[in-house]
C-alpha cells in the first residue's frame, strides 16, 4: 500500500519524479532477506520528515543500517515545468502526435532519404 501511494504521488507530480524501489532477492541474496528489512524500514512520513529540505533528504537518504527509511525523501514544489517555460511544448498535445505539414510526396523523399 504505501509503495502504490508514493508511485501514484510520483505520477501526479508535475515534473520529474524518482522513485527507487527495492525489494529482497529471495534467491540470490540470502543477508538482506525479509526478516532484515522487517524491523529497521522506517516510513519518512511517521517521523515527521520535512520534503521539502534538500540537505535533511540526502542525510536520511544516505541512512543504511538499523534503519532505512522509505517514502517522500524530497519534492520541490512551485517550480515551473518545461511546458510552462516553453509553451509550445504545451500547445497541440505531445509533439509526437502533431502533424507534420508534410504532404505525401514530401513524407516519401525523406523516407528514402534515410533508408
Amino acid at each position: 500500500k504505501h509503495l502504490t501511494q508514493i508511485i501514484q504521488q510520483a505520477m501526479q507530480h508535475k515534473g520529474f519524479a524518482f522513485v527507487d524501489i527495492f525489494s529482497p532477492c529471495v534467491t540470490f541474496n540470502h543477508d538482506n532477506d525479509y526478516p532484515f528489512f522487517k524491523p529497521r524500514v522506517k516510513r519518512l512520513e511517521d517521523e515527521d520528515h520535512d520534503p521539502g529540505d534538500w540537505k535533511i533528504a540526502c542525510e536520511k537518504a544516505m541512512v543504511w543500517g538499523d534503519t532505512i527509511y522509505t517514502g517522500l525523501f524530497y519534492q520541490k514544489k512551485n517550480v515551473r515545468t518545461l511546458g510552462q517555460l516553453e509553451p509550445v511544448l504545451d500547445e497541440g498535445g505531445p509533439l509526437a502526435f502533431r502533424p507534420l505539414g508534410l504532404n505525401d510526396g514530401q513524407g516519401r523523399r525523406i523516407l528514402d532519404r534515410m533508408m
